[in-house]
C-alpha cells in the first residue's frame, strides 16, 4: 500500500504543476466562489481553518479573505511535533508569520489557539469518495481522528482527482472537495 501512495504521489505532483501552470490563480478564484458557497451554511463566526499554499498548491488566500469579509474567522494550522495533530491559531490578512517546519509559515505564538469548525485541507490528489492523497506525514489525518467534529474539505485543481486513493486504516475520507469546477461531495455507495 505505501509503494502506491509513493507512486501515484509522483504522477500527482506532476499533474498539479500542470494544472497550476495553466490555471493558478484564475482556478483560485473559482474556487473561492464554489467555497464561499459551501460554507454559507455554517454559522457566521465559525472558524475555518485553511493553509498558506507551498509551491502549486492551490491558492486559499481569495478564498479565505471572502469567508473574512462574509463574518468567519480563519485560522492556519501549526506544526508542533512529528507525528501529532495540527494545533490552529486566529490569523488574517496583515497578521503577522512565524517560520515553521518543512517551509511552513504559521501564526506567530501570541494569536489564539482555537479548533476550527471547518478545515481547507491541501491534497496531491483525490477521488470520488473524496479520499485525499497528501505528502504522507499523517498530519490532518491525526487531527481529524482527534477532533472527529471537524468537517474536512479538500481544495484542490479539477485535474487532481483519480480512481482511487490507496487508503488505509488510519486515512480519513473529507466531507467534499473544493475545485474551480465546484464542490466535489463523496458518491453514494450502492447498498
Amino acid at each position: 500500500m505505501i509503494a502506491d501512495k509513493m507512486t501515484m504521489r509522483e504522477d500527482a505532483k506532476r499533474i498539479r504543476m500542470g494544472a497550476h501552470e495553466m490555471y493558478g490563480l484564475a482556478a483560485a478564484e473559482k474556487a473561492a466562489t464554489h467555497g464561499l458557497k459551501l460554507f454559507s451554511s455554517f454559522e457566521k463566526h465559525a472558524v475555518i481553518g485553511a493553509y498558506l499554499p507551498m509551491g502549486d498548491e492551490l491558492d486559499p488566500r481569495f478564498l479565505m479573505h471572502a469567508l473574512t469579509r462574509a463574518g468567519y474567522r480563519t485560522a492556519l494550522p501549526v506544526v508542533t511535533a512529528k507525528a501529532t495533530p495540527l494545533t490552529f491559531r486566529l490569523w488574517g490578512e496583515g497578521d503577522p508569520l512565524d517560520a515553521g517546519p518543512f517551509g511552513t509559515m504559521h501564526p506567530s505564538a501570541d494569536a489564539p489557539e482555537v479548533v476550527p469548525n471547518a478545515l481547507i485541507v491541501p491534497l496531491l490528489a483525490y477521488d470520488e469518495d473524496c479520499y485525499r492523497l497528501g505528502w504522507g506525514g499523517g498530519y490532518y489525518d491525526r487531527t481529524l481522528a482527534a477532533h472527529s467534529e471537524i468537517k474536512a474539505f479538500g481544495f484542490a485543481f479539477g485535474a487532481q482527482i483519480v480512481d482511487h486513493v490507496p487508503r488505509e486504516a488510519h486515512d480519513w475520507p473529507l466531507q467534499g472537495v473544493i475545485t474551480e469546477e465546484g464542490v466535489i461531495l463523496p458518491r453514494k455507495k450502492a447498498v
